[in-house]
């Protein structure tokens, strides 16, 4: 089972999408909790993850230690770290069962971002996992699935580990509603 991890980095109108298209993981008993971590905690905020049944961490900080802690509280040793505003396509559920069924803690899972339209945005999303596993920056649009013991203390994913692009794909509702 897994901990959705949601690190608001401001009052995010797109947050209730991404809670939407998750509801389904907890119904199949892939997603056993959600932590929502934010510096400010507004009264939309709070209403919207009290019926969506998500923990709130108020915390400071830049988005790698909000992720921190969050992670203080998440239930599951396995945590799917999601910007609010994304939505996931396709079989995700599956595909993130079929990764835990084989993977190692050392394992560091990169959803991909849905590139159509452009040229660019099909190029970005190619480039972005890449580029982020190279200079260890992650794009905050990437779904990151980790292992508890591969987030270090000082914020950021362990230098030991293996990544593996997921198959999921995930669009960016923030532009929509913008």
């Amino acid at each position: 089972m897994i901990s959705l991890i949601l690190p608001l980095t401001h009052d995010e109108p797109a947050l209730l999408d991404t809670l939407s298209a998750c509801v389904a993981g907890v119904a199949e008993g892939v997603i056993r909790d959600a932590v929502l971590v934010t510096s400010e905690l507004s009264e939309a905020v709070e209403r919207m993850s009290d019926a969506a049944g998500c923990k709130v961490v108020v915390a400071e900080g830049p988005r790698n230690a909000l992720i921190s802690a969050a992670g203080q509280v998440a239930r599951s040793d396995w945590w799917l770290v999601v910007t609010p505003g994304m939505i996931p396509s396709g079989p995700w559920l599956s595909d993130l069962n079929a990764h835990l069924a084989t993977a190692e803690p050392t394992d560091i899972g990169l959803t991909r971002l849905a590139g159509r339209g452009s040229l660019w945005r099909v190029a970005e999303a190619g480039l972005l996992p890449v580029f982020g596993r190279l200079t260890g920056n992650l794009d905050p649009r990437l779904g990151l699935l980790i292992h508890r013991s591969m987030w270090g203390d000082n914020h950021r994913h362990k230098p030991n580990h293996q990544w593996v692009t997921l198959p999921t794909q995930w669009h960016d509702r923030r532009k929509a509603v913008r």
